[in-house]
Order: C-alpha cells, then sequence, then structure tokens
C-alpha cells in the first residue's frame, strides 16, 4: 500500500507540473524588445606594417649571451586607422583601430553595432591610415613590400532605407579594395 501512495504521489507531481509548463506556454514572451535596426560594422585586414630598427650598443651585446649577439634588432607594428561614421551628418564613431596583439603586430578588426531608427539615413564611413610618427634614433621600414596593404583611405558615402529589426553589414572587400554595404 505505502508503494502505491509514492507512485500516486509522484505521478500527482508529474502531471501537475505538466499542466503548469502547458499554461505558462500561452505567456506571450519577446526574447528582444524591438531596438530598431541595426548597421553592423565588421572587417578585418592586414593594415600597412612598419618596423622600427635601431642598433645595440657594444656594451647590449656583451650582455647577451654569444647566439643571441645580433647587431640590429627590430620590432614590427601594424599602423593604426581611424575610423569615422556619420549617420545623416551626425558623428556617430570616432577612434582609432590599433592592430591586434599586445605589440600590435597582428591584422586590425573592425566590430561594431551602431542602433538607428528604421527609415531612410545617409551614412558615411571613412577609414583613413594615420600617419606614422618616426621616433629619433631609429630606422623605419616599411615591411615586407610583397604583401599588399590595404588602400590608405577607404571611404563609403551612400543613402540607405533600413527596415525594422533588419541588420545591414559594412564590411571590406579585399579584392576590390573598398568598403561595400551587404543587406540593404
Amino acid at each position: 500500500m505505502r508503494r502505491f501512495l509514492q507512485v500516486a504521489i509522484g505521478a500527482v507531481v508529474v502531471i501537475s507540473t505538466l499542466i503548469v509548463v502547458r499554461l505558462l506556454s500561452f505567456i506571450p514572451y519577446t526574447a528582444e524588445p524591438d531596438i530598431g535596426a541595426i548597421v553592423r560594422l565588421a572587417w578585418r585586414t592586414r593594415g600597412e606594417q612598419v618596423r622600427d630598427c635601431r642598433r645595440r650598443s657594444p656594451e647590449e651585446l656583451q650582455r647577451l649571451p654569444v647566439h643571441m649577439r645580433q647587431e640590429e634588432v627590430c620590432e614590427g607594428r601594424v599602423l593604426p586607422y581611424r575610423l569615422v561614421v556619420a549617420l545623416d551628418s551626425v558623428p556617430l564613431v570616432d577612434r582609432l583601430v590599433h592592430g591586434a596583439g599586445a605589440r600590435e603586430d597582428r591584422p586590425l578588426y573592425v566590430f561594431q553595432d551602431l542602433i538607428v531608427e528604421p527609415g531612410p539615413h545617409r551614412i558615411s564611413v571613412r577609414f583613413t591610415l594615420e600617419t606614422p610618427s618616426v621616433q629619433p634614433g631609429s630606422d623605419q621600414d616599411r615591411g615586407d613590400a610583397a604583401l599588399p596593404a590595404p588602400p590608405p583611405r577607404l571611404a563609403l558615402d551612400t543613402t540607405l532605407t533600413l527596415g525594422a529589426r533588419r541588420v545591414l553589414l559594412v564590411t571590406y572587400d579585399e579584392e576590390r579594395e573598398r568598403l561595400v554595404l551587404l543587406g540593404g
């Protein structure tokens, strides 16, 4: 008899749980509120590489083990680009994009979402190479010239119409070497 009572209580609990879950499934739920439209800026590019080289002093060379004695020391980095975005002539983004990595020697990555109201807009995106600053006492080399660098200035200036809850992508097309708009 006791075993029967335990099974009956278990069955009532399971059936009650299923009924509650079924009733809760009728409650309306919006996973994300209507935020308008999104213009997503997303691309990766190698960037223009430079190497800062300097000669080691005789004292520095003496402190190093014999197998590590190189007279010239070079450090590579990727020059930063300035990203400027304006929507309907209102500036939304103005920042420097540096190379990834601790030494800024990795590719440049751009990823940013701009939430905007649906409707017609004029968007202007500029991605411009910042002029390098030469440090005193160092020779600057432009790196490996065989590898193609992106143009020093990329621009997109266009009119678009955004629908509610739509995402438009601005990205870099390496083959055509220009910024393009996808999904519009």
